[in-house]
């Protein structure tokens, strides 16, 4: 008879050898790299590593069960553990004079977590931040492509940070699937409230780039369902005018951002309820195949 996670039981039983392994792995990264005295994990590049175990779910909690492998006695709860690494992305990068602190892996996620914990404004101040490392410093080098290190050219077509387009499409202009092949589908922009560079350097020496508030973001995205798109701008009172486009045979669910005031909604847009995120309060609708403008 073969030990419990041994060769027999690998051939026997793929799927619960991988649950096994899975759990003796979160067991051992939280009991090796997390720091107790510090209340996040310590052992490697700290922003990478700590946006990483939000997003593999590596972060232990006192409140889980004693069973799970992210049960760590004394320790805070599993939200609040997840809220303080957020906030701890969130304070590296504005120590680091608003620069992008992530290792290319850890980039490929940490937008997304510090939009989820309410960081927008702060990782569009990043992402739009002059100096190094940063990507306004590449394209004032005269990068048409994302490089493989942010001062060096090495390989100049490395797709590692290539996510925080990713982020453009489904926090900004808010565009993201909510099933498969966008059978329905979530459109939530966001509004940024701070000011960052508006304008794209000519040279490194380029460095006064007219801090604005964005007035206007607007994208589109070919499904297999048809096209897709999100288009939110200011208008001049203050007010948001959003305009969206949802293809044939797909479910929408439209979040649209109220900013205090009355939502004027088109035929067709289901109110739903309100809802928030990010800190930020909204009107949601529900919605069929077709063009709708809403204004707020």
């Amino acid at each position: 008879m073969g030990a419990p996670g041994g060769p027999a039981e690998r051939a026997r039983d793929p799927g619960r050898h991988r649950t096994r392994r899975g759990r003796r792995l979160r067991r051992a990264f939280i009991a090796h790299y997390w720091d107790p005295s510090q209340g996040h994990f310590t052992r490697g590049s700290i922003s990478s590593e700590n946006a990483m175990a939000i997003a593999f779910d590596l972060v232990p909690g006192s409140d889980l069960d004693p069973d799970d492998p992210r049960h760590l006695a004394g320790t805070k709860t599993l939200d609040e553990n997840r809220k303080a690494l957020a906030q701890l992305l969130a304070d590296r990068i504005v120590a680091a004079g608003h620069h992008i602190q992530n290792d290319m892996y850890g980039s490929r996620y940490e937008f997304n977590i510090l939009s989820e914990y309410g960081y927008t404004d702060l990782a569009l101040k990043a992402v739009t931040q002059t100096g190094v490392p940063g990507y306004v410093h590449q394209i004032a080098e005269g990068a048409t492509s994302l490089w493989e290190q942010w001062t060096d050219r090495l390989s100049v077509d490395h797709h590692y940070r290539s996510n925080v387009a990713t982020w453009f499409y489904q926090r900004l202009v808010g565009i993201k699937p909510t099933s498969t092949a966008y059978e329905s589908l979530r459109i939530r922009p966001y509004i940024p409230s701070v000011a960052v560079n508006s304008r794209v350097p000519k040279d490194t020496q380029d460095t006064d780039l007219v801090p604005a508030t964005l007035d206007h973001v607007s994208a589109s995205i070919d499904t297999v369902r048809g096209t897709v798109s999100s288009a939110w701008r200011r208008r001049p009172d203050g007010r948001i005018d959003l305009a969206v486009t949802v293809p044939y045979n797909t479910d929408a669910e439209i979040w649209v951002p109220t900013q205090g005031r009355p939502v004027a909604a088109p035929a067709g847009a289901v109110f739903v309820r309100d809802d928030a995120s990010s800190g930020a309060a909204y009107q949601v609708y529900r919605a069929g195949a077709g063009s709708y403008r809403f204004n707020a």
